[in-house]
């Protein structure tokens, strides 16, 4: 409990202090502090405070509030939730069980993405659960209601809506059997709580890639392309404030060499991963949404024993020396292409990963306020 003498020389601190230094804190500490006083209950619940908390400790470099979600190759569903920094700096980090908020032990629900300390899981393809673990709420959507037929699927992603502050995540209803038709899609808002259809996908494309990576107020898919003339994919960004579609130009890179790209977000930016010759696995980064010029080759990694077995996945996370945080073989490692050295954290009482996200600690509800 607080110190009392502390509290007596609270009223000596001004105001805006208290919400520069509260500001600054892990939300873990937030939530114990809620109950020092009825004004700091009312600070930490109001929405400028959230916003102010939210922007630190996403603009933060170091990664001081950002963790790592886990889930485990086990045959119930079991998530996990260890520190970036401690994976990054550290031989061996501590992880906490997370108590998933759908109780169904036996079904692996799919992790779409995070944005702003808010988790998104697809839920059998029919609606999404939303969900700030940090601060233990949660909200199902309604379901989409989908004519679902053998081999369809959804393609979902999470996003922020900046214009009208509000989260959305959007649903890209697939059909093989109808494969470059147009594909249907759903807008879902946190606001109101709905769905509800906007202009299909572009025709004669079809996401491959299951969930959208949000970069710069847009969703962004790999994509097949039945209709190009160059590629047989392509990067469609949907703008999800005015719900336009547009394609985005990737980077001229080996076509002929390499697997099909899979698209993350790094150091909030676009990124471009593949297989090259099953013998490295490169990442190129666009430092500008939107222009190609701005595409970087940021890292070309190389493969440990039998790639064909065990592709790399990710890149999670980036650290501020440049070593690269990606899974190989069901386990999370690092590479540092400053010395192509590997290193092998260790995570206690976990093992076997079958999937992964970065998101930050934050105070954001996706029950409103």
């Amino acid at each position: 409990m607080f110190d009392s003498k502390v509290l007596q020389l609270l009223p000596f601190i001004p105001d805006e202090l208290v919400v520069e230094i509260l500001s600054r804190l892990p939300v873990k500490s937030l939530l114990k502090f809620r109950c020092v006083c009825k004004s700091w209950l009312s600070l930490i619940s109001d929405p400028y405070f959230i916003k102010k908390h939210l922007h630190l400790s996403t603009q933060s470099t170091n990664f001081t509030h950002h963790r790592i979600i886990l889930s485990a190759t086990t045959a119930e569903f079991h998530l996990k939730s260890c520190s970036v920094v401690s994976l990054f700096n550290n031989p061996s980090t501590l992880c906490d069980d997370l108590n998933y908020p759908v109780k169904n032990k036996y079904r692996h629900d799919g992790i779409v993405g995070s944005c702003n300390g808010l988790l998104c899981f697809a839920i059998k393809g029919d609606c999404v659960l939303l969900w700030n673990p940090s601060i233990r709420v949660s909200k199902k959507s309604p379901p989409l209601g989908n004519n679902w037929r053998p081999g369809c699927f959804t393609a979902f992603g999470l996003g922020y809506d900046h214009v009208s502050e509000d989260y959305k995540v959007v649903a890209v209803f697939c059909d093989p059997n109808e494969f470059f038709s147009e594909s249907k899609v759903k807008v879902y808002s946190m606001g109101t709580n709905s769905w509800r259809k906007i202009q299909d996908f572009p025709h004669g494309v079809s996401p491959y890639q299951n969930s959208g990576k949000f970069v710069s107020g847009t969703l962004n898919w790999a994509a097949n392309c039945s209709l190009c003339s160059s590629s047989l994919w392509v990067i469609v960004s949907l703008d999800l404030h005015k719900e336009l579609y547009r394609e985005v130009l990737p980077p001229d890179y080996e076509k002929e060499e390499c697997s099909t790209p899979t698209l993350g977000v790094l150091k909030g930016c676009l990124c471009m991963n593949y297989d090259y010759k099953r013998t490295h696995f490169i990442v190129w980064l666009m430092k500008d949404y939107g222009v190609r010029e701005s595409w970087v080759k940021l890292v070309s990694i190389p493969y440990l024993p039998n790639p064909e077995d065990f592709p790399y996945s990710g890149p999670y996370c980036i650290s501020e020396n440049g070593e690269v945080l990606l899974m190989f073989e069901f386990d999370l490692i690092l590479y540092d292409p400053k010395d192509h050295s590997f290193k092998y954290p260790r995570i206690e009482s976990g093992k076997g990963w079958f999937d992964a996200e970065v998101y930050v600690e934050t105070l954001v509800s996706p029950v409103g306020h």
